[in-house]
């Protein structure tokens, strides 16, 4: 097993992004084949917070999320226990783009939303 850092970036429609990333120690740095929630990055902010405690109210309507080799996957999970927008990813390692990318839908955040991530190793 190995570990990995998930890092990457909300879009909002009011042209402001959230910035997320797992180095500060509070979250985001996944075991292979643990689920883990990433957190916003406490370089940017005063604080890392779960995303819908963070930006309470504001709408994603891009993202991307890259790890060191593979994520399984990475979404939006509502307060109330179900996937809310599943968030594109790209891998650091594969050259794959690292353009935000539209959701399927906007959504909008709500206290208690987190991002929830699994990686593998390549």
């Amino acid at each position: 097993m190995t570990t990995q850092i998930v890092y990457g970036e909300l879009k909002f429609a009011d042209g402001g992004c959230g910035l997320f990333n797992g180095t500060d120690g509070a979250g985001g740095a996944n075991t292979d084949g643990t689920a883990v929630e990433i957190k916003s990055d406490a370089t940017f902010y005063v604080t890392a917070s779960s995303a819908g405690d963070q930006f309470p109210g504001r709408t994603v309507t891009a993202a991307n999320f890259s790890g060191k080799t593979i994520i399984q996957w990475i979404y939006i999970l509502s307060r109330e226990g179900t996937v809310a927008a599943m968030l594109p990813v790209s891998s650091r390692t594969s050259g794959s783009p690292t353009a935000l990318l539209p959701l399927c839908r906007p959504y909008v955040l709500r206290a208690g939303d987190t991002i929830q991530s699994m990686t593998r190793a390549g």
